[in-house]
């Protein structure tokens, strides 16, 4: 075996839309430039199709990938691509070469030319070219004869592709890949096939890969033309009737393949349902298949299909494989990803607290503003007591019947963010209970933070936070308990890790958010109720004793402190979407505050300026009272000294009360500011957030990845809740060293569902339409590649395949069915490749459909779609009976 690790190299030619499409993808699958990157072998691929665009496509993708190997220094000459769109000059020149010219190349091939047919009349529409042959497989092979032999111009190419495929240093294998339903590939495989045999020699193992047609496929592709190719397949392939061939008409149509194989196309299409999208899931999975087969020793394989076994009208073998991916190494990315994510909001979580402690601030402003309006309300009313007040104003609130369905109402829109919170943060708490053995500190911690099969909801955070309709009256006393026993017992710990440690702080910052949203949430409750009293009373007051109090200005802006203590506990998700808005209304209840606080300044200059006029009255006075001036003089001189001392004792007052609604308006404007500089755009709080926010976008990329519909070819084995607990528990605990294949084979892998998972993989075999297959295919011989990691794949497993294959052989299961297992270059992929061997060509899945509508062609239809051995005779049937 090579150091690359492959015990050969296959190169590759693909022939049509369908070949070329498989050679793109397999220079751009990345173990490709793995495989130029180890400098022990050289790649050559070929492709060539009447079309343009996808060999066009197949250009643009080389010139990528030589642009790579540039970067990454890998020398160009490891890598060979021959792409060529083959045309002709003139439809004239065409013709008169089928016409005139053909027979005489064929009889300088040693071919023996007994009734030449000029099988394409000078009458035939011509399509246009750059969409291929049109699925007209005899214009096909007119096109490329003429390039052969006239033009030369094939002749070069296969020389050239010949050279370099030979000078590789391990083992060359090559492939060709055609559509059977095509025009193109299938027109001209078998002139390729054997002028590339006569080219490189008996020694190199060929290898033929139609891909079948399936219901998708237009009528001809799935009918008359498919039809013809796999009949001249068959023809070639049954070495008696390819004796008979090579002896009537020359050794140069001696079958040029070791081996050939169909791929059915049905499978993707039944899965996809388009047939772009299927042939592109097929383009990759015979890309992943190549290098399975470049995994093992081909002689093994083709001793049991290949040529030289003399196959008889049972020459069909068909291709098949499912992909298993046990994703580990994604699950631990993804809760890596995660945990990043969490130490971010471990952070926010303490600036959210901050956020409440200012909201709150800002309603005990707004609960002593309107308490201070029934203050006022009940002086007016000659109903004031001191002594009773506090009393009255907690019966006014609760008393409303609807107090605590609004209180509950509120308690409910916050429940479930809180338990996303609390179901996020648990997927990595629990691993606590890993290392939690009965009795000790750990085992007090599990009891205390996370609510067990038979705890009591009141006496761990979880229940306590997921139970609020039935806790929220005791949380804070309950919180408080359980945060006095976890602050003795967290830092005793000495088996918890410090992130480990973290998390739990966390948490118990989750428990603290949720009681300051209840506290918040109540106050809230009990201020809109009380304003909404106000409203009422203060509506049958005369309005001619009122100042003028706005109270839908005091309830819109109750309204966004309750939405921005809404934001404070949404996802970041939301929470990014909405913030600016809410960040629009604090920025209008500043200006609104602004405005008041000027209007407030305004009425203590006026009551200022009146001031300064009293006091100087009052000198004037003060002087005339006690002056020479008359009696009667000196009495209304006192009088209106006493009228000017009592207006300046309101003014006095009025100043007073100003000054206090001026610090009122002061504080909720600094409480406003520092809100709106908290949750701005520039501020840390917003960097956080959009952190977070991409982190949950990667994490959720990762596991999207992971869950995500496969190609019809794959399958994902989900991670149980065990497992997945035991991966996130390695990487809290910082032992992402366990983390390696090994560690996670003895310490992670769940054996027994693992197992469980692949037999039902397995028995998709029972059905034989995965592998292109009638349920009346019967042979003497399947082969199946397994290739695995070590440790994955065992002889259970084997069992549990060849019982599921057992139903479609004919001999003792043991002798008819050949297992090998491969190491697999990927960790935790387990790829089954399954050879349903020596059928008919009537067990084909798709055979009744294609003979079906061949039968229903025309004479016309029919002609155009034959290739092989149309230059003898129109009919394939005709001529094998007379060579026989």
């Amino acid at each position: 075996m090579a150091e690359s690790g492959y015990s050969s190299t296959i190169h590759i030619v693909g022939l049509g839309g369908a070949g070329t499409n498989i050679v793109e993808s397999f220079l751009r699958n990345e173990k490709t430039m793995d495989l130029l990157e180890t400098g022990v072998s050289r790649l050559s691929l070929m492709a060539l199709d009447i079309a343009d665009p996808d060999i066009k496509s197949l250009e643009e993708t080389h010139k990528i990938v030589t642009e790579v190997m540039k970067r990454n220094g890998v020398p160009q000459e490891r890598l060979s691509l021959i792409a060529q769109s083959i045309k002709f000059p003139s439809a004239e020149a065409m013709f008169d070469f089928v016409q005139h010219k053909f027979k005489e190349h064929l009889t300088n091939d040693g071919i023996k030319v007994k009734k030449y047919n000029p099988w394409l009349p000078s009458t035939v529409a011509i399509p246009p070219l750059a969409g291929g042959a049109g699925r007209r497989r005899s214009l096909a092979k007119a096109i490329y004869t003429l390039n052969y032999y006239q033009l030369g111009i094939i002749k070069s190419l296969i020389n050239m592709f010949k050279d370099h495929a030979l000078s590789s240093i391990t083992s060359p294998i090559i492939l060709i890949i055609f559509g059977l339903g095509g025009g193109t590939g299938s027109g001209i495989i078998l002139d390729f096939a054997r002028h590339l045999r006569a080219s490189v020699g008996s020694g190199v193992p060929i290898i033929g890969m139609g891909i079948l047609p399936c219901a998708g496929d237009d009528p001809p592709a799935k009918g008359y033309s498919g039809y013809n190719a796999v009949m001249e397949f068959s023809s070639v392939l049954n070495r008696e009737t390819n004796e008979a061939i090579v002896k009537g008409l020359g050794e140069v149509y001696r079958n040029p393949f070791n081996a050939m194989l169909f791929l059915p196309l049905m499978p993707a299409y039944s899965k996809t349902g388009n047939i772009i999208l299927a042939r592109d899931e097929v383009d990759e999975m015979v890309t992943e298949m190549i290098y399975v087969l470049m995994d093992f020793d081909m002689a093994d394989v083709l001793s049991g299909i290949g040529t030289e076994v003399g196959l008889g009208e049972n020459n069909i073998h068909t291709l098949s494989m499912v992909k298993v991916n046990y994703p580990v190494d994604a699950y631990v990315n993804a809760f890596k990803s995660k945990l990043e994510m969490m130490q971010q909001l471990q952070t926010i979580r303490l600036e959210k607290l901050e956020v409440l402690e200012m909201i709150n601030a800002v309603l005990g402003v707004k609960h002593r503003e309107v308490s201070q309006l029934y203050k006022q309300y009940l002086i007016r009313t000659n109903a004031f007591s001191e002594d009773e007040f506090d009393e009255k104003l907690r019966q006014l609130v609760h008393g409303s019947p609807r107090f605590d369905e609004d209180y509950n109402l509120y308690i409910r829109g916050v429940q479930g963010q809180i338990r996303d919170w609390i179901d996020e943060a648990l997927q990595f708490i629990t691993t606590i209970k890993v290392m939690a053995e009965d009795g000790t500190i750990e085992d007090s911690i599990v009891n205390l933070v996370l609510q067990g099969e038979d705890g009591q909801y009141q006496d761990n955070l979880e229940g306590l936070m997921k139970n609020l309709m039935r806790t929220h009256t005791d949380f804070g006393v309950l919180k408080g308990a359980i945060f006095e026993r976890l602050q003795q017992l967290v830092p005793s710990s000495q088996v918890l890790s410090v992130q480990q440690k973290r998390l739990l702080e966390d948490f118990m910052n989750i428990a603290e958010l949720t009681d300051k949203t209840l506290e918040i949430l109540r106050f809230y409750n009990e201020t809109r109720h009380l304003t909404d009293a106000m409203i009422r009373r203060y509506d049958i007051l005369p309005q001619d004793e009122l100042q003028p109090i706005n109270f839908q200005e005091i309830k819109s802006e109750l309204t966004t402190l309750y939405h921005l203590l809404q934001l404070m506990v949404r996802t970041p998700q939301d929470e990014v979407k909405m913030i600016d808005e809410h960040l629009t209304y604090l920025q209008a209840l500043i200006g609104k505050f602004r405005g008041r606080r000027e209007g407030v300044e305004n009425e203590i200059f006026r009551l200022e300026e009146r001031k300064k006029r009293k006091e100087f009255d009052k000198d004037k006075y003060e002087k005339e009272s006690g002056g020479f001036l008359r009696f009667g003089k000196k009495r209304y001189a006192r009088d209106r000294l006493k009228e000017i001392e009592r207006e300046l004792r309101v003014s006095d007052e009025e100043t007073l009360n100003l000054t206090d609604d001026m610090d009122s308006v002061e504080k909720v404007i600094e409480l406003y500011e520092d809100l709106l500089k908290k949750l701005e755009v520039t501020s840390d709080y917003r960097k956080k957030l959009t952190a977070i926010l991409d982190l949950a976008k990667e994490y959720q990329a990762l596991f999207s990845e992971i869950i995500k519909s496969k190609k019809f070819y794959e399958r994902t084995t989900e991670l149980t809740q065990e497992e997945q607990v035991k991966i996130i528990h390695k990487i809290v605990t910082e032992q992402e060293d366990a983390l390696s294949r090994e560690g996670i084979l003895t310490e992670i892998l769940d054996v027994e569902h693992f197992k469980d998972y692949m037999r039902s993989v397995v028995r998709v075999y029972r059905t034989p339409n995965i592998m292109g297959l009638k349920s009346s295919f019967r042979s003497d011989y399947l082969w199946v590649t397994v290739q695995s990691p070590p440790g994955l794949w065992d002889s259970d497993l084997t069992q549990e395949l060849n019982t599921a294959l057992a139903g479609y052989v004919t001999g003792d299961v043991s002798k008819t069915i050949t297992v090998r297992e491969v190491a697999a270059r990927d960790p935790w992929v387990i790829r089954i490749v399954v050879v349903g061997a020596r059928g008919k060509v009537e067990d084909l899945a798709s055979y009744d459909e294609m003979e079906r509508i061949n039968r229903r062609a025309s004479d016309f239809e029919a002609s155009l779609s034959r290739s092989f051995l149309v230059e003898h005779n129109p009919s394939l049937e005709e001529l094998l009976k007379k060579l026989r």
